[in-house]
C-alpha cells in the first residue's frame, strides 16, 4: 500500500443517504415534460407498422443507405428484412414522408415498394 489514508466523514455519508431516500420515494411516475414538444400526441390505437417504408436495395449498399438514414436523426431506423435486399425504415406517421423523400433521393440505390 502506498500509505494513502481515506478519511470518512460519517455525517456527510448520513446526509447523502437521507437525500437518496428522499429521491427513492413512493411518488407516482409522471409523463415526461418533453412530450409537449410534439405537435400531436401519438395515436397508440394501432401498432404503427402502417407507417413503415419498405424498399429494395442491392445488399452491398445496405451500410451506405443505413448511414444516410441515421444522418437524419429521429426519422426512423432502417432494418434489413431478408438477404435479397428487402429493407424497411421503421418510422412514425409524422416522419414517414421525410423517410420517403430521403429514399427517393437515392434512386441509383433504392427502389421503394408500393
Amino acid at each position: 500500500m502506498s500509505g494513502i489514508r481515506l478519511e470518512t466523514n460519517h455525517s456527510e455519508i448520513s446526509e447523502l443517504s437521507n437525500r437518496n431516500q428522499a429521491v427513492l420515494s413512493d411518488d407516482p411516475l409522471v409523463p415526461s415534460r418533453s412530450i409537449g414538444a410534439f405537435e400531436e400526441a401519438p395515436d397508440e390505437s394501432d401498432s404503427g407498422e402502417e407507417a413503415y417504408v419498405y424498399f429494395h436495395i442491392d445488399p452491398k449498399h445496405t451500410n451506405f443507405v443505413n448511414r444516410i438514414i441515421e444522418g437524419y436523426e429521429y426519422v426512423g431506423v432502417m432494418t434489413s428484412v431478408d438477404n435479397e435486399g428487402l429493407c424497411m425504415v421503421r418510422c412514425t406517421p409524422s416522419t414517414r414522408s421525410l423517410a420517403i423523400d430521403i429514399l427517393q433521393s437515392l434512386p441509383e440505390y433504392v427502389t421503394i415498394e408500393g
